[in-house]
């Protein structure tokens, strides 16, 4: 039906108002989103622009599948250009906006699929065991129980060997950390 819907609309050439629960369908039939959150809205923008830069953790945590990482972490250290973010395994040099003044608790968000192991001996930002193992064919996702108690998705290759009960210590891309105000859920950088 989501095809059909995509085929009559680019044929009338109309606008279409088109209101779904279903993210997929949204990503798939929009060029622009309104995500909506208790009535208010969160953000409007192109489908992509909301997955790359969500400006809240609503839509941080709404679009994409599986939804964003998130974790509480800490600012250890900023100055004009720079801040220095802590998890329990390691920390994660960031660069920053000069006017920006990040709160010393923040929200980390990271996507799957920005995010993976690292070798022993690497620097990692978290360590944890693979509790699920999600093999779809085009792609593998494992679901890891970190040490601090938290449940990260990380994407894999699909042919990946990777198992249930594997020890990982993991890192991330610090160009695709997302960092939101954990009072507010509003975008930090």
């Amino acid at each position: 039906m989501r095809l059909e819907i995509a085929r009559l609309h680019r044929r009338m050439k109309a606008t279409t108002l088109y209101v779904t629960h279903d993210q997929v369908e949204a990503m798939t039939l929009a060029d622009r989103i309104v995500v909506m959150n208790k009535g208010n809205m969160e953000q409007v923008g192109a489908p992509l622009d909301l997955y790359r830069r969500p400006q809240t953790l609503f839509v941080a945590r709404f679009i994409g599948s599986p939804t964003m990482n998130t974790l509480p972490a800490h600012i250890v250290a900023q100055d004009e250009r720079s801040a220095t973010l802590s998890l329990p395994d390691g920390t994660i040099p960031l660069p920053k906006p000069a006017a920006a003044n990040y709160p010393d608790e923040i929200v980390l968000g990271l996507r799957a699929e920005d995010m993976g192991p690292v070798a022993d001996g690497e620097p990692a930002w978290l360590s944890g065991t693979v509790s699920i193992v999600e093999r779809l064919g085009s792609q593998t996702f494992a679901y890891v129980e970190t040490d601090g108690g938290a449940t990260l998705s990380v994407q894999f290759p699909r042919t990946s060997a990777v198992a249930v009960g594997e020890r990982l210590r993991l890192s991330g891309a610090p160009d695709h950390v997302h960092l939101f105000d954990p009072g507010t859920g509003q975008r930090l950088n």
